[in-house]
Formats: C-alpha cells, sequence, structure tokens
C-alpha cells in the first residue's frame, strides 16, 4: 500500500510538472505572441507612418505648384489667381491657412510653427476618419524658403583665389558679395570673411581655381561681353582687362559642373554642419578661420547651397504669338536669330521692345518712342533709327528754334542746339523743307558741347554762324523741316508750327517727339522756355547729365532702362508703380553659351525633354534674392545696399512686393541718394537683375504620427526633409531624406 501511494505521489508530482511545463510553454507562447503581435503592429503603424508622410509630403509638393500654376498651366500669372510674390507669413505664401499653426515644432527651434492634418479626413476639423484599431493618422507640415531668401554659396563672389569680392552694376548674381555676408551675419571680421569667401570660391573650383574649361566656355561672343560690359567681372577693380573674357565666373555651372568644378551640395545644413562622422567642405573652410560652433549656427541661417528663379512671366503678346518668358534685350540687338532662327529686321525687333513695354503698362505713343529710343541708346553706329513716325535718341544736335517773322531788326534764322557733352561734327550737314526741294548745307565744322548752339539767318545778322538767302523762303505759318548728317540719315522730322508773329518757334527739350511752343527769339542762347524742372528729374545744374547714351550694345542690367527718354518733357523711364521688369531680362540661360540643362548642346532649341535633358528648360537662373523673404544681413549682400536701405526694404509694412516697381514705390530709400536721377538710381541699377518678388525652393518639413483615439499615446512617427523646386516642371524634389533622432 506504501508502494502504491509512493507511486500516486510521483505520478501526481510527475503531472504537476508537466502541467507547469504546460502552463510555462503557454505563458511562453502567449507572450511571444503578444511581442510578434506587437511588432507586427509596429511594424504595420510604422509602415501606415511612412505612407501618411509620404502623403504630407505629396500633399505640399502639391500646395507649391499649386501656388505656382493655380488652375491653370502658366507659370505666376496673378489675374488668373496664380501667386508671383512670396512673402513668409503672407495669405501668398504655399500653404498659408492649412499647414501654419502651434499643435508641432516642424523646424526644432522651440516654437511650434505647425497645425495638424488628420489623415483620412472626412471634414476639415480635426475629425477624423479612424483606422483599424481606433487608430490615428496625422501629419503636420512646414514650409520655408530655403533658397531665394539666403546667400547661394554656389554663385556668390566673384574672383577665385584672390581675396576681393568686388560688387558692381553686375549682370550676374556673382556679383553679390559672399565675403559681405559673412561678415554681417556672424559678425566675423572683414578680413577673416573675405579669406572664408576666397576659401569657397576656390573650393567649389576644383584644383584649377578656374571655373568651366578653358577650351569650351571662354567665347568673347557671350553676351553680354566681359570684355565690353563695363563691369569688373573678375574682381580686381580692373576693368576690360584683355584676360577678364578667361574663366568667368558665370561659366560655373552648379547645376551641371564642367570638368574638376566641384559645387556644394543641396542641403546647407549639412554642408555646413556636417555630422560627428563626417566634416563637410563648409565645416572644414569655417573650422580653418576659427569661425565658432556658434557662428557656424548662425550662418546655417543666412546661406544655402541651391536656389532657382526663371525668366518665366505672365503670358503676353509677342510677335504676334503668346510668350510666357522674359524678351532679352541684350540678345534681341545683338543676335539676328536669338528668337526665330531667321534674320529679324531693325522694325522686327524695335516692335518686339515696345510690345514687352505694352504689357508692362507703359502706354501708347510713349511705348513706342521708349522702344525706338532703347535701340538707339544700345546700338554703336551714331544713326538716329526711324521706326514708323518715331526717332530716336542720338548724340545728335536737333533744331531748336525757328524765326520766320521778323520784328524789328532780328534776322530769320534757324537755330541747332547740342546739348551732349562734347563738340558735334556738322560740317556737310543739312536743313531741308518744301518735302526736300530746299535745303542748307551746313558749314559748321562743329557745335560745342552743351550749351552748344549753331544758327544759320537770312541776312549776316550779328552772331550768326552762317548766313544763307534759303531761310528767307520758311513759311511763317509753319512746316516740316529735316536735319540729315552728311551721310544723309535723316536725324529729325519736325513741323515748327506758327512762328507768325513777333515770336519764334521754340523747343524746351530738344528731344522727340519735338512740342514747339512760341516765344521771344533768342537766337544762339538758351530758349526762353527751357525748362529741364518741368517733371521734376531734372535741376537747371544737372539736365546735362540726362542726355546720356551708351552705344554700348548692351544693358548691363535691366535697370538700364531707367536712363531711356519715354518721350514726355525731361522725362526718363521710372520704374515704379510699373511691370515693365516683369519682362524683360538681360540674362537669358538659353542664350548664354552654357549648357545649363545638361543635354549636352549649348544654347540649342529646347523643350525640356530632350534625350539626356538634365534639368528642363534653360529657363532658370540662381541665386536671386527674394526681397519679400531675405533678412536685412542677406540684403547687404547686394551691390550698394547698406544697412539703411536693406532694413527699409526689410520692414514688414512694405511687404509683400509684387514686383521691383513695387519695391521702388515702396522703398523711398533705395532712391534716396543725393545727386542727379542716375545718382539716385545707381541702388536701383545694381540690383535689378539680382533679385526677384518670388522663391522657387522650399524645404518641407513633414512630421507623421500613429496615435491611440485619445491622441495621448503615439505608437509610430516619421518625419521627412525635403528640398522642393518649382522652377522646373514637373515640380522636383532635389533631396529627400528620412530624420532619424
Amino acid at each position: 500500500m506504501n508502494d502504491l501511494k509512493k507511486e500516486e505521489g510521483y505520478i501526481l508530482v510527475a503531472i504537476i510538472g508537466i502541467l507547469t511545463i504546460l502552463s510555462l510553454m503557454t505563458i511562453t507562447f502567449a507572450t511571444l505572441s503578444r511581442i510578434e503581435t506587437r511588432a507586427t503592429r509596429n511594424y504595420a503603424d510604422s509602415v501606415k507612418c511612412e505612407m501618411v508622410a509620404k502623403a504630407g509630403l505629396e500633399y505640399a509638393i502639391y500646395i507649391i505648384r499649386h501656388d505656382k500654376f493655380g488652375t491653370d498651366t502658366l507659370a505666376y500669372n496673378d489675374p488668373n489667381y496664380d501667386e508671383n510674390y512670396d512673402e513668409e507669413g503672407d495669405a501668398s505664401w504655399p500653404g498659408f491657412g492649412i499647414f501654419n499653426g502651434t499643435d508641432y515644432d516642424n523646424s526644432g527651434n522651440g516654437s511650434n510653427d505647425s497645425a495638424w492634418q488628420y489623415f483620412p479626413t472626412d471634414t476639415a476639423t480635426t475629425s477624423a476618419t479612424r483606422l483599424p484599431g481606433n487608430l490615428l493618422a496625422r501629419y503636420a507640415v512646414l514650409i520655408t524658403d530655403d533658397g531665394e531668401a539666403r546667400v547661394n554659396v554656389n554663385v556668390t563672389g566673384n574672383e577665385a583665389n584672390g581675396g576681393t569680392h568686388t560688387s558692381n552694376e553686375g549682370w550676374s548674381t556673382f556679383e553679390n558679395d559672399l565675403s559681405l555676408t559673412i561678415e554681417q551675419a556672424a559678425g566675423i571680421s572683414s578680413g577673416v570673411a573675405d579669406n572664408i569667401a576666397s576659401d569657397i570660391i576656390d573650393s567649389r573650383l576644383g584644383n584649377d581655381d578656374a571655373p568651366g574649361t578653358s577650351g569650351t566656355n571662354d567665347d568673347s561672343g557671350i553676351v553680354p561681353n566681359p570684355l565690353t560690359d563695363g563691369i569688373d567681372n573678375d574682381g580686381d577693380s580692373v576693368l576690360e582687362e584683355a584676360d577678364e573674357v578667361t574663366d568667368e565666373p558665370n561659366e560655373f555651372n552648379s547645376i551641371f559642373p564642367y570638368d574638376d568644378d566641384v559645387p556644394f551640395g543641396l542641403l546647407s545644413e549639412a554642408e555646413i554642419m556636417g555630422t560627428s562622422s563626417y566634416e563637410s567642405r563648409l565645416e572644414y573652410i569655417f573650422g580653418t578661420n576659427t569661425v565658432s560652433l556658434d557662428d557656424q549656427n548662425t550662418l546655417k541661417g543666412w546661406l544655402t547651397t541651391y536656389s532657382a528663379d526663371t525668366i518665366l512671366c505672365p503670358p503676353y503678346t509677342l510677335d504676334g504669338g503668346t510668350s510666357t518668358t522674359m524678351l532679352n534685350i541684350n540678345a534681341l540687338v545683338n543676335n539676328e536669330g536669338a528668337y526665330t532662327g531667321a534674320y529679324y529686321t531693325t522694325n522686327k525687333k524695335i516692335q518686339m521692345i515696345a510690345e514687352a513695354l505694352a504689357a508692362g503698362g507703359v502706354p501708347d505713343v510713349e511705348r513706342q518712342q521708349m522702344a525706338v529710343n532703347i535701340w538707339d541708346f544700345m546700338d554703336t553706329n551714331g544713326t538716329v533709327t526711324n521706326y514708323l513716325t518715331y526717332y530716336g535718341v542720338e548724340r545728335t544736335p536737333y533744331i531748336n528754334e525757328v524765326e520766320v517773322n521778323i520784328s524789328g531788326s532780328n534776322s530769320k534764322f534757324i537755330e541747332l542746339f547740342n546739348p551732349y557733352d562734347s563738340a558735334i561734327n556738322i560740317a556737310g550737314w543739312k536743313i531741308t523743307w518744301d518735302n526736300g526741294a530746299t535745303e542748307i548745307i551746313l558749314d559748321g565744322p562743329q557745335i560745342p558741347a552743351a550749351p552748344g548752339y549753331y544758327f544759320i539767318d537770312n541776312d549776316g545778322g550779328a552772331g550768326a554762324d552762317q548766313t544763307d538767302p534759303l531761310i528767307n523762303n520758311l513759311n511763317e505759318d509753319g512746316q516740316e523741316i529735316t536735319l540729315e548728317d552728311d551721310s544723309g540719315n535723316i536725324v529729325q522730322v519736325t513741323t515748327y508750327g506758327d512762328a507768325n508773329n513777333p515770336q519764334s518757334s521754340q523747343l524746351n527739350d530738344p528731344r522727340p517727339p519735338w512740342i514747339w511752343a512760341n516765344s521771344s527769339d533768342t537766337p544762339g542762347v538758351v530758349n526762353n522756355n527751357f525748362d529741364p524742372t518741368v517733371n521734376g528729374q531734372w535741376t537747371l545744374a544737372t539736365w546735362t547729365s540726362s542726355f546720356y547714351i551708351a552705344n554700348k550694345n548692351r544693358f548691363p542690367n535691366k535697370g538700364y532702362l531707367c536712363y531711356i527718354h519715354t518721350g514726355n518733357p525731361w522725362t526718363n523711364f521710372t520704374v515704379d508703380n510699373t511691370e515693365v521688369f516683369e519682362y524683360f531680362t538681360i540674362t537669358d540661360p538659353s542664350m548664354d553659351n552654357i549648357d545649363n540643362d545638361g543635354d549636352g548642346s549649348t544654347d540649342s532649341p529646347d523643350t525640356g525633354s530632350q534625350s539626356g535633358d538634365f534639368d528642363g528648360q534653360e529657363h532658370r537662373i540662381p541665386g536671386l534674392i527674394n526681397v519679400n523673404t531675405a533678412s536685412t544681413q542677406v540684403l547687404q549682400s547686394l551691390p550698394n545696399i547698406d544697412s539703411t536701405i536693406g532694413d527699409a526694404i526689410d520692414t514688414p509694412g512694405n511687404k509683400p512686393y509684387t514686383s521691383i516697381g513695387d519695391l521702388v514705390a515702396r522703398v523711398s530709400e533705395i532712391t534716396g541718394a543725393i545727386g542727379t536721377k542716375w545718382d539716385e538710381e545707381e541702388a536701383l541699377r545694381s540690383i535689378s537683375n539680382l533679385i526677384t518678388t518670388r522663391s522657387n525652393v522650399f524645404t518641407v518639413y513633414v512630421t507623421a504620427q500613429i496615435t491611440d483615439e485619445g491622441e495621448t499615446s503615439v505608437y509610430a512617427e516619421k518625419r521627412i526633409l525635403a528640398i522642393v523646386d518649382r522652377s522646373v516642371d514637373p515640380i522636383r524634389v532635389r533631396y529627400f531624406r528620412w530624420i532619424v533622432e
């Protein structure tokens, strides 16, 4: 019996042991099952979270594209509800009213900047469709201006390996002063800032310290030509020296670099700060120049390695069709096949200039006069151009006064006036009337520099430079007279008006369209109605500077349009409250002798979709500064912009600027210099080709989360940083990475 009891006890122990093992196995299985379930759920939540984050990025890209194109396919045509300017915090900023809020800190600066968007939503509120398991999916998006609000280290500074970074009235963004930005932003001494800028330029140019390739891109035909553009292109304080055409900064292509050129990478944060295991080139440069980590962090907010604007503009009529690109005024004058591949007559080109002026809001008559004046301002032949019934402005004298009714002992006479700063040879010139039947050949030989007079009378009266009895044949009630140069080119055709009474017919402003008025005669001296103060641009002391003709075949910048006489008395063009600058360019990537889009062909007819096309059509200009988003420190990198002008531009009450003309109208400091109109507009001319009012490159931060229904527990979180470029179509993501904490 005792043995039986022992056996039963053993069996019980065995059973208990087996049950214990089974229980442990069950518990282990259950635990493993729960772990696997949780791991599976975590993986599923992670995958869902990735999809939600990508959905947030896609929505941001949609908003950025819609901000550029609106509901049509045209870029920046504001009347069709597409924006053409960007100001952070303004309704025009991409995603404003959708993404901004105080729910989450996407930028990591300690201040919440984004609102949660619930995915998928069934209303515009925080109400959301629940995911399986009573989970919520949400994302927060922050869009910031990464490029045009900062100085692009790939396209600033204008001399390699020299320590000189001068700024002039430049035509490309290489005129921006990189060293000045480094000095202003981080409080670094000017000498150290110069060294840093030089090191940055040298680093991007590779081993040879030269941009481009000397055998491929050194083309003296580049427009504008560095040899004759009046700009110190290489920053050595010497203009137009023989080697200025060789390896110029604009030959450096940050998108499609040549030979050993090495542009800085897209992500400025990584380039500047590096990581614990990697020292970037910029970090090395700052380190070797003893820039502290705090100053490096400061510079991160002012510098970028990628930015791009375009020469796209609102649609307008050009040459009988619709254009959506700015008119390259330099190429039009200097390149016969710039727009059609075939010869264009002078009249056709002037017509196209007038059409661009019309799109910019210049009224009829004035735009035709300005168009022909632009032509004569740029060409070098010294011959007045006739377009329709309009005559251009050249360095020529003008018939300035006509007296055909003798009063007392006065003579009948015709007076010529030279308003320019040098004497003009008039020997062999002639004045005709009666449809050419009557003519007087001028003896000359010269008319003195301004104010220079030459008058021909009928009877050898006192002081006459020439006497000719044919003057007696002039009609007293006015008639058409013509002035021709010694080659038979017409300089002036005008009807002098009624000179019948003791008064003569006189011009106030001698330039076309020649508006005559009567006053007592003034042979050989200033006219009685001569009044250069009539429109407030000139004084009696400064009027001679209004007679400026470049005769240099190109505009160094589009601000040179302000030198153009409008045809209204004593009035040259002013850009304020006009949109003219939005329709003109003097730098055009499709005509610069550089393969900007990397399709293997230089300046070829371009659709943006050729085989091998690297970067869309050649419409993109890197490095422009958005005056709506740039800080005063960044603005001071621009030529002739000091802290006073920079602060005024950066004043929130002045923004947003919808165009460069709007900027000029709102910021009086930009034209506040003392002196002539040209002195006052120096800052405007200097920056006119270097600024924009819109942004194309944005950094997009996306944070996505999977949470419980009460939003108290976060089961999965994913973060994206992307650089989005809308200067091309379709929009491109230039940089993408998952942010790992």
